[in-house]
This record gives structure tokens, sequence and C-alpha cells, in this order.
């Protein structure tokens, strides 16, 4: 008979692997993009966002952006089902989140070399909001398994690495945003590294949430029974 504690379980499981498939999902349409762009997108300079102009390249986008909205709620129920501290702020989070991914899937960004429009002004604070929160939506997750008395060592490295990298990314937009200027040569490549990140840890965020097995004991307690001690006749007592 399966016990609440093994449906708890089952149900962190499912969604673990769920986040998982999402954020695979949300990787294979761009490295499809890579491949239909080669030749006219620079992959070291260039963003992602940049492969709007190739074939089918808006629909690809749409589709990466929809999986990481989604991977993003599943991280936000599991964080949920498993009491974790600080999950409602983990929730508010991921609804920002998710609308950053909905402005980045429907406002495309202008074609290279053309002026930015709205669309691609709006599409930039989407990609901002989605990029700038994925290390925070981390840090509330290893924080409340901190506050639980856990040790998640891989998803804090993971977490620091991608504010570290992210950080760079944005500031690298500045003088774009900013100045009109073309930005630092090697944007394109600390997106693509940023991406992988995001790729890599949200899975791992999951599967921090997952409950930890009780820890048992090797065996069963030996039961000693107790000991029965003969009784000692006293020769001789009282003689």
């Amino acid at each position: 008979m399966a016990t609440r504690g093994d449906s708890t379980a089952g149900h962190a499981s499912g969604l673990a692997g769920a986040v998982t498939v999402a954020a695979l999902v949300a990787a294979v349409p761009v490295l499809v993009l890579h491949v239909v762009g080669a030749g006219s997108v620079n992959p070291l300079a260039q963003t992602v966002s940049d492969y709007v102009a190739a074939p089918d390249g808006y629909a690809l986008l749409a589709v990466s952006a929809a999986a990481l909205a989604f991977a993003g709620l599943f991280v936000a129920v599991a964080a949920w089902r498993s009491r974790l501290p600080g999950a409602p702020v983990l929730a508010a989070l991921t609804a920002a989140w998710v609308v950053g991914l909905g402005l980045v899937a429907a406002f495309p960004t202008n074609v290279a070399g053309a002026p930015a429009d709205v669309s691609a002004v709006v599409h930039r604070w989407g990609g901002a909001l989605v990029l700038g929160l994925a290390p925070v939506l981390a840090l509330v997750v290893a924080r409340g398994l901190v506050a639980r008395g856990e040790r998640p060592v891989l998803l804090v490295r993971l977490t620091v690495a991608t504010a570290a990298l992210d950080a760079a990314f944005l500031l690298g937009h500045v003088p774009i945003v900013m100045l009109g200027s073309p930005g630092f040569p090697l944007l394109g490549l600390v997106e693509r590294v940023l991406y992988a990140l995001v790729i890599v840890l949200l899975p791992v965020i999951a599967r921090a949430l997952r409950p930890r097995p009780a820890l048992l004991p090797a065996g069963p307690a030996a039961t000693v029974p107790a000991a029965t001690v003969p009784a000692v006749s006293s020769v001789g007592a009282g003689r």
C-alpha cells in the first residue's frame, strides 16, 4: 500500500522529469536555428534573438520561450508541494519570469542592422527580465533548502556562475540601449553560455527540490531478550 510519503516523492520525481524535458525542448529550437541560420548570424557577436530572420525563426524562438515558461512553472509547483521556505516568493518571481518570456515570444527583435522599433525594445526588456530573474529564482530555492538544513552545493555554484555571467551580459547591453552602439564583440558568445547555464540550472533546481529519503537503519533493531538470571542457591545460607 503506497504511503503519503511515497506519493509525494512520486509527484516530486514527476515534476523534476517534466522540468528536464521542458528544458531540453527549449534547447532544441535554438540548436536548429544555429544550423539553419549558419552564415547569416555571427554566433560570437549576435544574440540568439537575431535568428528571427532565419527560416521559421520567429516560430522556433517562440517554442523555446514557451518551453522555458513551462519549466519555470513546474519548478514553482515543485517548490510549493515540497513546502519550501520562500515558495510564495518563488511563485511570484516565476509569474514575472513567465511574463518576460511571453514578451520575448510576442515581440520579436528587429532584423540585424535595422533601427530598433517598439517591438525590439519590448523584446530586449523582456529578455532582461528573463535572464535577470533566472539566478534570483535559483537563489530563492537555494536559501529555502539551506533553511531546511540541506546543502545544495551544486545549485549554489551554478547560481553564482549564472549570476556573474548574467551581470556581464546585461551590462554589455548598456551601451546598446543607451548609446545605440553595437556593444562588445563577444556578446553573442556570452549569451549562449548563459542560455546553456539556464538550461542546466532548471533541472538542477527541480532535482534539489525532491524530498530526501529518510535515513533508515541498516537492519531491524535487534531485540535482546531479557536475560534470565538463574537463582543462585546460597549453600549454607542461614545455616
